[in-house]
């Protein structure tokens, strides 16, 4: 049965199972293809194995290189629509050397502006929420949502100032397909706008059809949790399922494949297909027929440095903000579908996912960082099997070179 063809009437399950993110045309593509890896017991692979020195973890000048270059002067993956849903609605950015607020204003629109009150440099405003009004509190100074200094505190003792002169300083912010980008320097040095399909490099497609735009519940969000490795390491292990036999043996890889998945590039992004351990139940199946997504979780690198995954039930990422040359902070959020099994069951999910990675990812990425920093070996090894690694090194390089020659 095709999802036009399920109605109202049908079964839950059936209509949750045959639902338009069900039979999503990326996931079908997935699943194809993902049928014949396991058929031939193989993987899709890169060229070549590639070489990436150590330096490229630990050098300071390549890491202020890549703040100034790919997360300040570039535009970044910043949230979900679903994240800011009302006017008032806010989310900070940890984003190096340019703390960034996003808020909904009254006509449903978006502004976002550097996080720092034009006073004294403190923030005006934490995490996530909702306000009518932005107030630093170290003096009070009082900022409308749309970034115009509203009142300062004591003026009258402060002294004349033409408070149209102080407002929030203005960064560039686009939406579209249900995601949230931004541009981390004020318009005042880059007025151009964003154009989240130029962005996107091919996926405005895919995500028009993921519709994330309706039908997600506000985030779970996990708290924010410090690593101490370089940012690389940290995204590198959402970037391929060959450890998964390894380092998740007793999670991860009770569910899905190891060293198979499907690879795409969209310019410095990709998309991976991941492999439930039972999607060869599929063969033999019309593929009118087919649960999609119970055997296929479909990866999105948003480059360079949000890991974006789609599965069944719900939609998850993270995101990994470098603060140092051996650290960073990583945020996770879990997005249910509503209509998706119980409040119980994702709170269970989710908790599941935050130990993998606080038990068994983050770790590893610490480990390796400081085995790193013994100078022990010159490069790292990336393997055919590895080609989103691969692909998410080059983009990082050639968006250096290009900076470089501009």
């Amino acid at each position: 049965m095709t999802t036009s063809e399920t109605p109202a009437s049908a079964p839950a399950a059936a209509r949750r199972r045959q639902g338009p993110r069900q039979r999503h045309s990326k996931a079908l593509d997935v699943a194809r293809r993902g049928l014949n890896l396991v058929a031939t017991r193989s993987n899709e692979q890169a060229e070549s194995t590639f070489e990436q020195p150590v330096s490229a973890y630990l050098d300071p000048a390549q890491f202020q290189a890549e703040v100034d270059v790919i997360f300040r002067r570039s535009p970044i993956f910043a949230a979900l629509s679903v994240e800011l849903p009302q006017p008032g609605s806010f989310k900070t950015l940890d984003i190096p050397r340019a703390p960034v607020v996003v808020v909904r204003q009254p006509d449903g629109s978006l502004r976002a502006f550097l996080n720092i009150c034009r006073h004294r440099g403190a923030s005006v405003a934490y995490g996530t929420g909702s306000a009518r009004a932005f107030v630093c509190k170290f003096h009070g100074w009082a900022y409308d949502l749309d970034g115009s200094l509203r009142k300062v505190r004591g003026g009258e003792n402060f002294g004349q100032i033409d408070t149209s002169c102080f407002g929030l300083t203005q960064v560039a912010v686009a939406e579209r397909y249900g995601l949230i980008y931004v541009r981390a320097v004020p318009l005042a040095s880059d007025p151009a706008p964003i154009d989240i399909d130029t962005v996107l490099c091919g996926l405005g497609a895919q995500f028009a059809e993921w519709n994330f735009a309706e039908g997600l519940s506000v985030p779970a969000i996990h708290e924010p949790v410090v690593t101490a490795s370089n940012w690389k390491l940290a995204v590198d292990g959402y970037l391929e399922p060959y450890h998964f036999a390894s380092l998740h043996k007793t999670t991860v890889a009770r569910y899905n494949n190891s060293n198979q998945a499907t690879f795409d590039a969209y310019g410095p992004n990709s998309v991976s297909g991941f492999l439930g351990r039972k999607i060869d139940e599929l063969a033999g199946t019309p593929e009118e027929d087919w649960a999609l997504m119970r055997h296929v979780q479909v990866i999105y690198m948003l480059f360079p440095n949000v890991i974006l995954s789609v599965m069944q039930d719900h939609v998850e990422y993270s995101q990994i903000m470098p603060t140092a040359v051996g650290a960073n902070i990583m945020h996770h959020l879990y997005f249910t579908y509503p209509e998706w099994d119980s409040d119980e069951f994702h709170a269970k999910r989710f908790n599941n996912t935050q130990w993998i990675l606080t038990e068994e990812d983050i770790p590893m990425a610490e480990e390796v960082h400081r085995n790193l920093e013994s100078g022990g070996i010159p490069a790292l090894i990336f393997g055919r099997n590895e080609p989103a690694l691969q692909h998410q090194h080059r983009s990082i390089a050639a968006a250096l070179s290009a900076a470089q020659r501009s």
